[in-house]
C-alpha cells in the first residue's frame, strides 16, 4: 500500500475508533495517466469531520498541497472550520482532538 493510502487509511482508522463522524470524499488516479478522475474532490480535503469542524489533508514525504487545496482550504478556514495538514503521522490530529470534547 501507498504511503498517502496508509496515511489515510490510520485518519481513518482513529476517527471511526474516537466515534467522530467524518464526510470523505473519494478520488482515484487513472492507471494509465495517473490524473485525478473524480473532478468533484478536486482541492476537496481528504476527510471533513462533521463534529468538531475539522478538515483534515494527508501528505507523505515532500507531498505539496495542489493550487486547487489552497485556494480550498483558505477558504474553509475563512469561514471558521480549522484546517490541519498532515504529513506522514496523525500525531497532531491525536494533539487536536485531545483538547475536544467530542
Amino acid at each position: 500500500m501507498k504511503r498517502s493510502k496508509q496515511l489515510e487509511k490510520t485518519v481513518k482508522d482513529y476517527l471511526d475508533v474516537k466515534g467522530i463522524k467524518y464526510i470523505r470524499v473519494d478520488s482515484y488516479r487513472c492507471f494509465r495517466c495517473g490524473q485525478v478522475q473524480n473532478t468533484q474532490a478536486a482541492g476537496m480535503p481528504d476527510f471533513l469531520c462533521l463534529y468538531p469542524l475539522v478538515a483534515i489533508e494527508c501528505k507523505t514525504g515532500t507531498g505539496r498541497l495542489s493550487e486547487g487545496q489552497k485556494e480550498t482550504l483558505s477558504l474553509l478556514e475563512r469561514s471558521g472550520v480549522d484546517v490541519i495538514v498532515l504529513r506522514d503521522t496523525i500525531d497532531e490530529l491525536i494533539e487536536y482532538f485531545e483538547g475536544k470534547e467530542l
